[in-house]
């Protein structure tokens, strides 16, 4: 009896089950399939070194939410859902069944054959009619063939910019470094993105602002599976597995680093999605502003700020230390003219053979002598550069300026003018007119 219902149960089985007979010298097999709740299909394939990929596409006829596409190595695949983690998921076409798509896309390996009988299933609470093709390929096909929005390499489609998802159909807002971007909401869900692959080694972070007051909610992907909120019933249970949620308002902007996550939603192209949708239908003209900011930069802006404050400061020292330098110089120069004019005096002195004698008293007749105790020690001759200390017969002209006796005498010789004030000094000097005469 057991026998007789263990082969009744065999072959209620094997009745349900399409054979689908791949010869050596055929590439594809498709069928308009009439569905039921559950279909399953064995893949007999002929020669499965002539081709090594076999990709199975499913294309439904209308939407389906509960629509899913399986397969088994060895034995029919479990309808089971219970993800504990999505980006580890085997045996199960993840993409179209959470974003309820109309199209299903599983790629073989001819290595799956060798390991066992390969079953195909497909479950479904709805019966509706939809196309199933199997196709074999030299090359790791992509789902749908990136919809012509990206290249396809290694099964995995590499997105053009401004489109994200495992298939590249789904437009998104391109995040640039340092570039303020502006979003409006609409009364729609919006989709951005930031590609870390331009931005090697640099540590990045969003900064979220917007002019809602009721708030916007922003979801961070955690795969490359879309996360749909219109689809709450669907995707509530897996949220955690999916999305990191946030809420940013008017009140409360976000900042917030971004990373590589390193899972397989980064290991063929390095990008960060988003997702933002307003919290209410009742508010109008919802407006987002994201912006991107490379740390590295703001780290390189304060050095530099730093170094040009150095150098300012660098130049401040060395335009006084050249000021310095120059006045110097010309400090210099001014006492050497002055003793080379004093020696010049003095040749003058001996050549003409003055009566220096009687010519000196009558100019010190017209400067009275200064006692030294009514000058301070620091105090220099104007002429010589000399302390009035270090010759005690000082001499006063009638501008009240103190000179050495030997170094006014000589001045006077060639200049009637004090050396100080360049005031007319109005000496009289008859005995030296005479000599000229």
């Amino acid at each position: 009896m057991w026998f007789i219902l263990q082969f009744l149960q065999f072959q209620m089985i094997i009745s349900l089950e399409t054979v689908i007979q791949i010869s050596e010298n055929a590439k594809s097999w498709s069928e308009v399939q009439m569905s039921s709740p559950n279909n399953t299909y064995i893949l007999n394939i002929a020669n499965t070194v002539t081709y090594p990929y076999y990709a199975i596409n499913v294309e439904l006829h209308k939407q389906d939410d509960t629509f899913s596409l399986h397969y088994g190595i060895g034995k029919p695949p479990e309808f089971s859902l219970n993800l504990s983690e999505i980006t580890e998921v085997q045996g199960f076409d993840i993409y179209g069944y959470l974003e309820n798509r109309f199209t299903h896309f599983i790629l073989l390996s001819s290595q799956d054959f060798h390991k066992g009988q390969v079953y195909i299933s497909t479950s479904s609470e709805w019966t509706q009619n939809y196309n199933i093709t199997v196709t074999a390929t030299y090359d790791k096909l992509c789902p749908n063939n990136c919809n012509n929005q990206g290249s396809c390499q290694d099964g995995k489609c590499l997105c053009n910019k401004y489109y994200i998802g495992n298939d590249c159909h789904q437009q998104a807002t391109y995040i640039e470094q340092n570039k303020e971007i502006f979003l409006n909401l609409e009364n729609t869900v919006k989709y951005a993105y930031v590609d870390l692959e331009e931005s090697v080694n640099q540590t990045m972070s969003l900064i979220v602002k917007t002019n809602s007051s009721e708030g916007v909610d922003l979801y961070i992907m955690k795969t490359r599976v879309l996360y749909i909120p219109a689809l709450e019933d669907l995707n509530r249970k897996y949220y955690d597995l999916l999305v990191e949620g946030n809420e940013v308002s008017y009140l409360y902007p976000i900042e917030f680093g971004l990373k590589d996550r390193n899972d397989i939603s980064t290991q063929i192209q390095k990008r960060i999605r988003f997702i933002f949708k307003q919290k209410s239908l009742v508010e109008q003209n919802i407006q987002l502003s994201l912006d991107l900011i490379n740390q590295r930069t703001q780290n390189t802006i304060s050095t530099t700020t730093v170094i040009i404050i150095v150098a300012s400061i660098a130049g401040i020292i060395m335009i006084l230390s050249l000021s310095f330098a120059i006045g110097k110089y010309f400090r210099n120069k001014k006492i050497k003219e002055t003793l080379a004019a004093l020696a010049m005096i003095r040749q003058m002195q001996h050549e003409k053979k003055y009566s220096a004698k009687s010519f000196d008293d009558e100019i010190l007749e017209q400067l009275p002598q200064i006692e030294k105790d009514n000058i301070k020690n620091t105090d220099v001759c104007p002429i010589c550069l000399d302390l009035y200390i270090n010759k005690p017969d000082l001499r006063s002209t009638k501008c009240k300026h103190l000179f050495h006796r030997e170094c006014i005498l000589s001045w006077i010789y060639i200049n009637k003018n004090c050396p100080t004030c360049r005031c007319d000094l109005k000496i009289h000097m008859n005995h030296h007119r005479n000599q000229q005469q």
